[in-house]
């Protein structure tokens, strides 16, 4: 910052204090300060979701539109829009935070990760050599290769860095080394030979194990986790809030935030900093493991792929919506910042589309789907929700733009899946009263995807809620006339974790069901194309986060997924890590991975005939057309 002149801005209650210049906005000096604040709309001012108080020094701010005059007096701010002029003590409550605390737990077990053959594309020979001298003076690599070559490994080149520290290694070691080699296999022709490099020459008394990361990097949260490739063990992983979050909840917002001055800059700086707290983490329950990693297998969208690279995603969002690339080549993981060692290397999964990315090719890889017969539907339910139906034969893929409603934004007392939200609801038509399923069991402060779902479709089946999704008056004391209409008290603030009513309006109900309806429009559309019906699909696969806690009666209910025998659905965790850990650990599941890529036929939805007019038919609960949730026989 030069010579500008610098302020102490406070946070609390985290007590992090930070020098700022004067101009910066709070939001920017949060986030550099490692405070997440939420901020769905990347800082534009047209969200109202990162509201702070000023509790003791100044701030240059305006009032705006989403404060009142009351909020305003109050010294009630929007982070993006207050801008440092002076020292400041800054609040930020619980609502408006970027509540990290579920992924904050030292690891997350998953369902145990096998292949069938262990088969890495990092493989370790141990060698014996005999010592150079003057009837055998060959440079020390030509003696590497001679011994390869005695044991049928030919035709690789060695890595610069390892060229460096070879010689001493060779000489400390007594010419009893390790060689590790990295095979790039051939992606475009998976019969031509694949490409050997050198990545380390060690002393062979450092033991056998060598290790892999498998990262899946989401719009909202990372995860990591380490992958043995001696023995084919995949410990527990680690996870995180996406840093990137405090810059817009959804993709749009981040290639719109990408185009800012420095903005792309800031944006990868965000990810490579949240990947490397993870390899912090698993550094303290696996010590001394990047030592022995040679590998990193990275599954994302489109846009987090290229914002984990570096690479401008501004044409995502424009039409004809191409994205830079869909394969990527093998790099250093290094080289992006990642803090790894430098023999260590990273391979990122590839895109379909825009919109359909790598951690659908890497879920789809997971769920197995691909190698069976049966016609299944594929589901990754977010912001941005991507779905595949297809079998061993065939797939067609498409994105859906569901909006944030599913992970608590555009909703007035909205938040994501965190201690103090609302995840269950049960309605009592006798007592006429309701309960509520709170995460952490603790009082509510809001209202997450799920319980959402589960909200709107209790007081549908009572009759609170019409199929308009319109309050019927009369049917509930619960109800009552708000700032935004009509809503239904949830909690007083009396009985509330944030010290306010937590409702729900006529406007979230209106949100949930265009989001409902992108995706139900999107499978109809999918199905309808290649001739089939929803009926014929026997199998549903719903990946992601936000599938653990779906209540699927209620699910169908809202008419967000099919309405199918509750056998037929079945739910896989994150299979976008599980996909990445199977690469990891198999370079045959590495190439039937991009096989999965070019073997999908994506759709764009909007472009394809009928797709609107299904939308359309979508805004209802649970669809306009009654024939499709008729009960099952």
């Amino acid at each position: 910052m030069g010579n500008t002149e610098l302020y102490d801005i406070t946070f609390i209650p985290d007590q992090v204090t930070v020098k700022a210049a004067k101009g910066e906005t709070i939001l920017d000096i949060a986030n550099r300060a490692k405070l997440h604040i939420n901020a769905s709309c990347g800082g534009e001012g047209v969200c109202g979701r990162c509201m702070v108080e000023l509790r003791g020094g100044t701030v240059e701010a305006s009032q705006g539109l989403f404060l009142s005059d009351e909020e305003f007096q109050k010294n009630l701010r929007l982070a993006c829009r207050a801008k440092c002029n002076g020292e400041a003590t800054i609040f930020i409550p619980l609502e408006s935070r970027g509540d990290a605390s579920v992924f904050k737990k030292a690891t997350h077990a998953e369902e145990a990760v096998k292949v069938e053959t262990l088969d890495p594309t990092i493989q370790q020979t141990c060698l014996i050599l005999s010592p150079p001298d003057q009837f055998d003076n060959v440079s020390d690599l030509d003696r590497i290769n001679a011994a390869l070559a005695e044991l049928g490994i030919m035709d690789q080149d060695i890595d610069l860095g390892t060229l460096r520290t070879m010689p001493e290694v060779l000489r400390s070691s007594n010419f009893k080394v390790k060689v590790t080699i990295n095979y790039d296999l051939p992606l475009q022709d998976p019969k031509a030979n694949p490409y050997r490099r050198i990545v380390s020459v060690s002393p062979t008394e450092d033991g056998n194990d060598f290790y892999a990361l498998a990262v899946d990097v989401g719009t909202t949260s990372v995860w990591a986790r380490l992958v043995n490739l001696a023995t084919g063990e995949a410990y527990p992983s680690v996870a995180d809030l996406n840093a990137q979050i405090s810059y817009g909840e959804d993709v749009i917002s981040r290639i719109v935030y990408a185009g800012r001055k420095d903005g792309l800059k800031k944006l990868q700086r965000q990810v490579i900093d949240t990947i490397n707290t993870l390899l912090t983490r698993l550094e303290e329950i696996y010590p001394g493991y990047r030592k022995k990693t040679y590998l990193m297998f990275v599954s994302g969208n489109t846009t987090m792929s290229h914002l984990l690279v570096g690479v401008d995603p501004k044409n995502i969002r424009l039409a004809p919506y191409v994205p830079p690339a869909a394969i990527w080549p093998t790099l250093r993981a290094s080289y992006l910042g990642l803090e790894v060692e430098p023999h260590t290397v990273l391979k990122i999964f590839p895109s379909v589309s825009s919109y359909v990315g790598g951690d659908i090719v890497s879920g789809v890889l997971a769920s197995g789907f691909y190698k069976r017969s049966e016609l299944t539907l594929f589901i990754d339910v977010g912001t941005n929700g991507e779905i595949v139906i297809g079998n061993e034969d065939w797939m067609t893929c498409a994105a859906c733009s569901a909006g944030p409603a599913f992970e608590g934004g555009g909703v007035k007392c909205g938040m994501r899946a965190a201690p103090g939200a609302i995840e269950n609801f049960l309605y009592d038509p006798d007592l006429k009263k309701h309960y509520l399923g709170v995460i952490g069991d603790g009082p509510p402060t809001g209202i997450c995807g799920s319980g959402l779902i589960n909200v709107v479709a209790e007081l549908f089946k009572a009759g609170i809620i019409s199929k308009q999704g319109r309050y019927s008056e009369g049917s509930s004391s619960a109800l009552r006339t708000g700032e935004d209409g009509v809503e239904y008290l949830l909690a007083p603030a009396s009985e509330s974790g944030g010290g306010h009513d937590v409702v729900l309006t006529e406007i979230d109900i209106e949100n949930l069901i265009r989001a409902k309806g992108a995706m139900f429009s999107g499978y109809q559309t999918l199905v309808e194309a290649v001739g089939l019906s929803m009926g014929d699909l026997e199998r549903v696969i719903i990946a992601g986060g936000f599938g653990r806690s779906l209540n699927l009666e209620n699910a169908i209910t809202i008419g967000l997924l099919p309405n199918l025998p509750l056998e037929r659905f079945l739910y896989i965790g994150n299979s976008s890590l599980t996909g990445a850990t199977l690469a990891a650990l198999s370079g045959t599941m590495w190439l039937t991975a991009n096989d999965i890529k070019k073997k999908m036929t994506n759709f764009e939805l909007s472009e394809t005939p009928g797709y609107m007019d299904k939308y359309i038919a979508s805004q209802f609960i649970p669809h306009t057309d009654a024939s499709l949730f008729a009960p099952l026989e």
